[in-house]
């Protein structure tokens, strides 16, 4: 009897720790996207990561939100050292993650010189053009299919980046989103730019709206945490938290 009660005794201590669970996921996101994610001032900002926070109030869950470029950001998730929020779904991810709930709709827009302002409806309208993009990302699989193909990409790691590049003549148009906040964000913050802010023009309609997701590898085994951030989400979304949310930005 002593040796069975000895064995119940060292299983019990060789279970998981409860308060482990309580410790914070990781959440990588874009450092330079607003209105979603940004930097200020060592700060995190955004409208996602005031949702990650909303969560967490409905929620036994806590977040480390780490803020860095998006190709560096989706490398991190995809080597299973945290989740990954503002995430599009394409073919080879549903491969590689489980997803949340939809977080998040981007409005992609094409910015442009005045004065080489073209219409725009399809894909096919971006034939034989240089497309400023975020470097590593993806907007569905239209989007990729398309990249090489229709329009030739050309990366970089951010939006005034990218600005600078069309000032320049190198691309012909730069990809941002969501919606034309961007913009101004980089204006605001480069003096070339804020010097040239007149000769930028936004293409209408949006190219894409993007749906964005929580993601974490597979190999993370998070189901049972994305089901409680779906619950949270589903809430967030009745009682009219998102709206909220979306309209301080």
């Amino acid at each position: 009897m002593r040796s069975l009660v000895l064995l119940l005794s060292l299983c019990t201590f060789l279970l998981p720790i409860p308060a482990l669970a309580a410790d914070p996921i990781v959440i990588f996101a874009n450092d330079t996207n607003p209105p979603k994610t940004w930097l200020e001032n060592g700060h995190t900002r955004g409208a996602l990561a005031d949702i990650l926070h909303e969560i967490e109030a409905r929620t036994n869950l806590r977040f480390d939100i780490r803020l860095m470029p998006w190709k560096r950001a989706y490398m991190n998730a995809l080597e299973s050292r945290g989740g990954l929020i503002g995430m599009s779904r394409n073919r080879m991810r549903n491969i590689l993650f489980d997803f949340s709930e939809v977080v998040f709709t981007d409005e992609l827009r094409l910015v442009v010189l005045k004065g080489h302002e073209f219409p725009y409806r399809t894909m096919k309208d971006l034939e034989g053009k240089v497309l400023g993009v975020t470097r590593g990302a993806s907007y569905g699989d239209e989007f990729d299919r398309a990249k090489g193909r229709i329009f030739t990409p050309s990366e970089d790691s951010s939006t005034v980046c990218r600005l600078r590049m069309l000032l320049a003549g190198r691309i012909d148009a730069a990809l941002i989103g969501p919606g034309p906040t961007p913009l101004q964000f980089a204006i605001d913050r480069d003096k070339i730019l804020m010097e040239h802010r007149d000769r930028f023009v936004v293409l209408n309609p949006p190219v894409i709206r993007d749906e964005n997701y929580i993601g974490f590898t597979k190999d993370m085994h998070y189901l049972n945490i994305i089901k409680q951030i779906n619950k949270a989400i589903r809430e967030m979304r009745e009682d009219g938290t998102f709206e909220r949310i979306e309209a301080r930005y």
